[in-house]
């Protein structure tokens, strides 16, 4: 979803009588512990897997920088939510059928959030791969597999740059397309990062008139002489792809407000927690509002407003503007129940 950049902090400062009385608060890049074992931290990433047609009863894997990985079968609209142990960035690989009907994607995620699985963000990793001169992996299901050695020779930002300007070359690639599809006069949606539905209508009527084949063949050489078995075809014709298409002035925007899916303009956030009889409010403004109870409910930035530890969500529920989410928490040895109301409201 739209970041809710709120910081555990805040919440915390309101309540640090109550929070002493369970074993204190903890800050955003500390863990606690139970009975002497230290916690995992996790964080959710959403969205839609789909290459026009939702890639429903797929599987849907993550793996993180640490080579940790987490699996969840894609519902029948090519949803997912997924709670995976922090460690960005991620690398996303959904897999359905077998043998030719086979069908792999790839995506990537910087952050916790809403990320798509489709067939441009697999060629936005094969197009970043391919530029990497210093290119030690000759196939996506090669960087896959070794995610986690590509991740310590390489920093996150020069990752995220690389997707960034890979990401943009589809798009550019693809302007004819996108105007033709979709309101461009605002921007461009983010082939990674925008929410749709696999209803043809926005991003995903862009994807109904592309196929791309042999995205998971291996490739060969280096720069220039880098070569891959990639079939483009745009509304059923051969399309030859541009590797080095200029995206000068492409502006890219996450939220183009031409979604009626994707909330736009910003709010002020009230969160009041309760906990042990005691509470406390926080106000926070300028918070893109979610834009619907799933992409609340499977927020990381929601629930790491509760404090470190082993929690289970018992309830969550969004209306629209109103929140809450009932949890209770383990952590330094205590059971207690958190009530947290959020309300959005116009800034």
């Amino acid at each position: 979803m739209n970041k809710i950049t709120l910081k555990r902090t805040a919440i915390c400062s309101a309540l640090l009588s109550t929070f002493i009385m369970i074993g204190g608060c903890n800050d955003d890049n500390s863990s606690s512990s139970n009975s002497g074992q230290q916690q995992t931290a996790t964080e959710t990433l959403t969205g839609t897997v789909a290459t026009g047609k939702a890639l429903s009863g797929a599987n849907l894997e993550v793996i993180n920088k640490n080579g940790m990985t987490k699996s969840v079968v894609v519902d029948a609209n090519g949803k997912f939510s997924i709670a995976v142990e922090k460690g960005a960035p991620y690398l996303l690989k959904a897999t359905k059928g077998e043998g030719e009907a086979q069908t792999i994607l790839y995506s990537y995620a910087s952050t916790a959030g809403n990320v798509n699985v489709t067939q441009l963000t697999t060629q936005a990793i094969l197009a970043a791969n391919k530029a990497d001169q210093t290119r030690d992996y000759d196939s996506l299901a090669e960087i896959y597999a070794n995610w986690a050695q590509l991740v310590k020779g390489s920093t996150t930002d020069e990752i995220n740059a690389a997707i960034d300007k890979a990401a943009k070359e589809v798009v550019a690639n693809l302007k004819t397309v996108f105007d033709a599809s979709i309101d461009t006069s605002k921007g461009y949606p983010s082939i990674f990062k925008t929410t749709f539905s696999a209803d043809s209508t926005g991003l995903d009527k862009v994807l109904d008139q592309v196929k791309i084949n042999g995205l998971n063949s291996k490739c060969s050489g280096i720069g220039s002489t880098y070569q891959c078995d990639v079939q483009y075809k745009v509304n059923g014709q051969n399309f030859a792809w541009n590797y080095n298409i200029d995206t000068t002035g492409l502006n890219v925007v996450v939220d183009l407000g031409n979604n009626p899916n994707i909330p736009s303009g910003n709010y002020n956030l009230k969160v009041t927690t309760s906990v042990m009889g005691q509470g406390a409010t926080v106000t926070i403004p300028n918070i893109p509002k979610p834009a619907n109870q799933n992409e609340f409910c499977a927020s990381d930035d929601v629930t790491a407003q509760l404090p470190d530890g082993q929690f289970k969500i018992n309830s969550c529920s969004f209306n629209g503007t109103v929140g809450s989410i009932n949890a209770t928490i383990n952590t330094n040895g205590f059971s207690v129940t958190y009530d947290v109301k959020y309300e959005y409201t116009p800034a």
